[in-house]
């Protein structure tokens, strides 16, 4: 079994993803989660057979392009592989960078022209090195700045380096996911729920709905390891406060002087919103497992598949931060 790429022929070891073939041989493909989410290491397959599990969650055009995300692929024929360019490149300047909270940094960089994208997707960030990592929109789509909200991480590669980089020039690669407002008539109940900086894209599709009258009910719970990383919960007040149709809740460890934030986990939060399940669209973002998790019991609770946008944050995959 061979994988013809690029002029050149490799073969895969038992068990070998494309991927990881391809990483062995040098390629240079670029990836970053390695686990089907991310979508970074995309490739064509102008021959051969593709496993289902290669194309799960990407768009029927692009499936029937023959794309696919190479880590998930385990080939069972030869292939002929390709590049492939799911989104345009463009080049834009870190504008601001300011902390949210001590783990958090909020950065803002200029718009590139013609860059179009719904709040909530997400952008491929390359520095000048080459390092790539995603990050979620929280802008919402007119905004003149881009807004991402990063975890800063001590040993983190990109977050440490974000911390100095006003002023320098990075690259942006997409926009990708399906985690954006859906306008619907009638409108129907919301519910977004996220950890950590899984509230990012969240902000972004919670404030979409307001601009847009989403007049259904808004459910927003955001759950953080301590009471300073519920780091937009000023804010939340301030449009919870003005839009009636609005109800917003923390969970953290702890007991706290605001009843809104309490010590239940996000899990039990959500199925006990009140909320009539089996009608309400539905975004979860953040902890892998807390996204697959409360995806399953949602699903078992009413929910269908197609209005749960579902946004896993995960880390490198085995690669250091």
């Amino acid at each position: 079994m061979r994988l013809s790429f690029e002029g050149r022929d490799h073969v895969p070891a038992d068990g070998e993803t494309v991927l990881d073939c391809l990483d062995r041989n040098q390629a240079g493909v670029p990836s970053f989660c390695r686990n089907g989410v991310c979508q970074s290491c995309l490739l064509c397959a102008q021959s051969g057979a593709i496993p289902p599990a290669a194309q799960q969650g990407l768009k029927a055009t692009w499936r029937a392009s023959g794309w696919f995300m190479s880590c998930m692929c385990r080939p069972t024929t030869d292939m002929q592989l390709s590049r492939v360019e799911a989104a345009r490149t463009f080049v834009a300047r870190v504008a601001e960078v300011a902390l949210l909270s001590e783990r958090v940094l909020r950065v803002r960089l200029t718009r590139p022209e013609g860059f179009d994208y719904a709040a909530g997707q997400f952008i491929q960030l390359r520095r000048p090195d080459g390092l790539m990592r995603p990050y979620s929109l929280a802008s919402t789509a007119e905004a003149e700045l881009l807004e991402l909200h990063v975890a800063l991480l001590p040993l983190g590669r990109m977050s440490q380096w974000l911390l100095g980089a006003t002023g320098c020039a990075v690259e942006l690669h997409g926009p990708f996911g399906e985690c954006f407002y859906v306008p619907e008539i009638p409108p129907r109940p919301l519910l977004l729920a996220g950890t950590g900086t899984g509230l990012a894209p969240l902000f972004g599709v919670l404030r979409t709905a307001l601009q847009s009258g989403h007049s259904a009910p808004l459910h927003l719970l955001h759950g953080a390891a301590s009471r300073d990383d519920l780091y937009l919960w000023p804010a939340l007040h301030e449009l919870a406060a003005s839009n009636s149709q609005l109800q917003i809740a923390g969970s953290t460890p702890g007991s706290h002087d605001d009843a809104r934030i309490t010590a239940r986990s996000l899990q039990e939060q959500a199925l006990a919103s009140g909320l009539p399940l089996a009608d309400s669209r539905i975004y979860l973002c953040g902890n892998p497992d807390f996204v697959r998790d409360l995806r399953r019991q949602l699903y078992l609770a009413g929910t269908p598949l197609d209005r749960i946008h579902a946004d896993p944050f995960l880390a490198p995959g085995n690669k250091p931060d």
